[in-house]
């Protein structure tokens, strides 16, 4: 990547939203799960999300539902359950969902890939992909927009080998939340802290007044990235083959089953010569698949 330094202009201000009112006199919700009720919901949480939440992860359960039992005004779990039951928007389900992942990333998190990425994968695309066949780029659990924003300064930093054609970012992820942070590209200083300094002042708005302590992503590169909600769980196809699909750390709450048929997915998606990065702490080990080992948490579809 170029050194080349840029300065950053201050951000023009916006007026930062309000928070809550500080809760007053507020008791901590105490809540009591029976072996029912748990199984129950982690039963819903499987079908829905396919996170496996096991017999060991009661009491992180019951830390995220009282959380969201506070917000939704239920005093016990059986009538948490019948909300859930009962609605019939969807939206309720979708706030447990919320509350319960975790979303747990950082910009250029696990660096090694995206070193990868510009001095290999994408020279290989550009020779792969017609002239004037876009690239496509899915960051699946992209959380709050960290990964997708860092394989946007990756396509910027090499233009060349994409520019003729264009090229988007898919950045999907079951938690509506964290799709909207994502969406506005406001960061605290401290989170763009692992950014090189280069990069940082060439891609981001530095805050001043009510936005200090503040970076936002500048709008070129926001305008690379596409955020839509995607439930990995759920049937997807997409109207054209992804080149390049990162779902990194995500597999590791799943189960073999949910992984296998999760993998077969991304699978059908890729087209010929493209690529699926997982996480280091993931492997496609037991799993069937007709991806190509390429190196340690990255596979290639060969055709």
């Amino acid at each position: 990547m170029s050194d080349h330094l840029n300065i950053i202009r201050g951000a023009k201000a916006e007026a930062k939203p309000a928070g809550p009112p500080a809760a007053a006199n507020l008791e901590p919700l105490r809540i009591a799960i029976t072996d029912a009720q748990y199984a129950k919901l982690a039963k819903l949480v499987y079908s829905l999300s396919g996170i496996n939440l096991g017999d060991s992860k009661k009491e992180l359960l019951k830390a995220r539902l009282a959380k969201r039992m506070r917000t939704t005004g239920c005093r016990d779990v059986s009538e948490f359950i019948c909300r859930l039951e009962e609605d019939q928007t969807g939206q309720e389900l979708v706030g447990f969902l919320d509350c319960i992942t975790t979303n747990k990333t950082d910009f250029f998190r696990e660096s090694q890939h995206f070193d990868f990425l510009a001095t290999e994968v994408l020279r290989q695309l550009d020779k792969l992909c017609g002239p004037s066949e876009p690239l496509r780029v899915w960051s699946a659990a992209c959380s709050t927009g960290e990964e997708p924003y860092t394989l946007a300064m990756v396509l910027q930093e090499n233009r060349d080998l994409w520019a003729r054609r264009g090229a988007v970012i898919l950045a999907s992820d079951i938690d509506t939340q964290v799709l909207q942070h994502g969406q506005r590209g406001i960061y605290q200083q401290e989170r763009a802290a692992c950014i090189p300094r280069n990069i940082l002042v060439r891609y981001f708005q530095k805050g001043g007044n009510a936005w200090a302590g503040h970076v936002r992503v500048k709008p070129e590169l926001r305008k690379l990235v596409e955020f839509r909600k995607i439930n990995l769980m759920d049937q997807f196809c997409f109207d054209r083959p992804m080149h390049v699909i990162f779902c990194r750390n995500v597999m590791i709450y799943f189960d073999k089953p949910t992984q296998q048929r999760l993998v077969q997915k991304f699978h059908d998606c890729l087209g010929k010569g493209g690529y699926l990065f997982v996480g280091h702490s993931e492997s496609l080990t037991g799993i069937k698949h007709g991806l190509s080992f390429v190196r340690p948490a990255v596979y290639r579809k060969e055709s």
